[in-house]
């Protein structure tokens, strides 16, 4: 009997606590839900192309190693660190709309990527890719904090990451099989190592899903601006109210991408050449990915209730750690697949958290610049051992840089956790005087 009452009172909990979600986005204003629709079909595109990209710049048709791929990627992040502190400051002038559009129309650079496979042309169009598409990626955060009220905020935030994972999920799977699905349908070369055209024609239709989403974002309707600010001022960084907040939240991001870049970046190349796994299996293994990060990021609400943001942040990310050298030291690919899977949901389930935090910490003049910092701060560390672990793993090293990339994740969670465990209540605080 009482069994039967924990489970009944159990599931009357799970159903207001959904209740509450569905409330929470129904309220959500037109701008927000048009974001939602464009998120999607990005997230389908670059579900797609995250998958088979690289491993397509690896085939031995197309015949680029490791060590030219962490380059490849060292020039997109390196432009996105470079640009990202400008791009927060042209968004903070033209407003997150016209950002969000500016930076779509990186995609249109893929069709270079894709057909031109030239070395210095590939890490031209990665560079310029990074550039423009930055833009986009800094507006997104104050997009949303600028179009919720406090109180749905976290709701839309956490909704925004679940669908692109969710759609990343689907992306995922479509990547692994595709190839194989259009070669075969040609009569051309399938698996590990196939023809190159599936890989193409993959790519390009990725490309489409996600200029797709210029349509949604061309039908917002942006909000009428108190205040326009001159270019002048935005270079000067008079905006910036917080500074000292800015930075402790730089400091913690800048270790964090600097481990990151380790591994994250050749994650699918590890696994082909680790485990010889496939395009299909490796499709698989990312959508299981997105899955197990989906139900954490929708639970990260509850989660950032119970202990705070800041303490959410710092548990799941020191969860996170023990699966990072996991991933490299197991024997087979199922365990592999295992640990990536817990790894990736327990690191990234604290984004949406961690955003919204920062979000609220600064002042709405700020934001854009502030989500440009850390970008920067994100990207330029990541970017510079990206290149050394494409050299590591070229040599068969797949042992070090995972384990550089734990040790830099627990320092990093530390200083976050030092900095802003008890920020949440001093602001509460800071309120309410404001309030008497």
């Amino acid at each position: 009997m009482l069994v039967v009452r924990i489970f009944g009172e159990r599931a009357v909990h799970i159903h207001s606590s959904l209740g509450q979600y569905t409330r929470r986005i129904g309220m959500l204003s037109r701008n927000a839900k048009l974001y939602l629709i464009a998120t999607i079909l990005q997230g389908l595109g670059s579900g797609i192309w995250g998958v088979i990209f690289y491993l397509y710049l690896n085939l031995g048709e197309v015949g680029f190693n490791l060590d030219f791929i962490g380059n490849m990627f060292t020039a997109s992040a390196l432009a996105t660190g470079l640009v990202a502190l400008p791009a927060g400051l042209i968004c903070e002038r033209i407003g997150p709309k016209r950002a969000l559009l500016i930076g779509l129309m990186a995609s249109f650079i893929n069709p270079v990527q894709i057909l031109v496979l030239h070395p210095t042309t590939l890490l031209a169009a990665s560079l310029v890719s990074g550039l423009v598409g930055t833009v986009s990626w800094v507006a997104m955060a104050p997009f949303m904090a600028e179009n919720s009220t406090p109180e749905e905020r976290t709701y839309l935030f956490s909704l925004d990451w679940t669908l692109m994972i969710i759609m990343g999920v689907i992306g995922s799977i479509l990547g692994g099989v595709m190839p194989d699905l259009f070669n075969g349908f040609l009569n051309l070369h399938t698996g590990t190592d196939g023809s190159a055209i599936g890989y193409r024609i993959s790519l390009t239709i990725s490309t489409a899903l996600t200029l797709l989403a210029i349509l949604p974002i061309s039908f917002m309707k942006e909000r009428q601006r108190t205040q326009k600010h001159r270019m002048m001022d935005l270079l000067s960084l008079r905006n910036i109210r917080s500074p000292r907040t800015i930075v402790k939240f730089m400091v913690p991001t800048a270790i964090i991408g600097f481990g990151a870049g380790f591994i994250v970046p050749l994650f699918n190349v590890f696994f082909k050449k680790r485990f010889l796994a496939t395009p299909e299996q490796i499709g698989i293994m990312s959508s299981l990915s997105n899955v197990t990060l989906g139900v954490g990021i929708l639970a990260a609400p509850a989660l950032s209730r119970k202990l705070s943001k800041a303490k959410s942040v710092a548990l799941c990310e020191y969860l996170s750690m023990p699966f990072i050298m996991l991933t490299t030291l197991s024997p087979n690919l199922t365990m592999a697949t295992g640990a990536y899977v817990a790894r990736n949901a327990l690191m990234n389930m604290a984004g949406p958290i961690g955003s919204t935090l920062q979000m609220e910490l600064v002042t709405e003049t700020e934001r854009a610049t502030t989500n440009g910092l850390m970008v920067m701060a994100d990207n330029i560390p990541r970017a510079v051992t990206a290149s050394i672990s494409g050299v590591m793993m070229t040599g068969a090293d797949f042992t070090t840089p995972f384990l550089f990339t734990t040790v830099t994740y627990f320092i990093a969670s530390s200083i976050y956790y030092i900095f802003f465990r008890n920020a949440e209540a001093k602001r509460a605080n800071a309120n309410s005087k404001k309030v008497s």
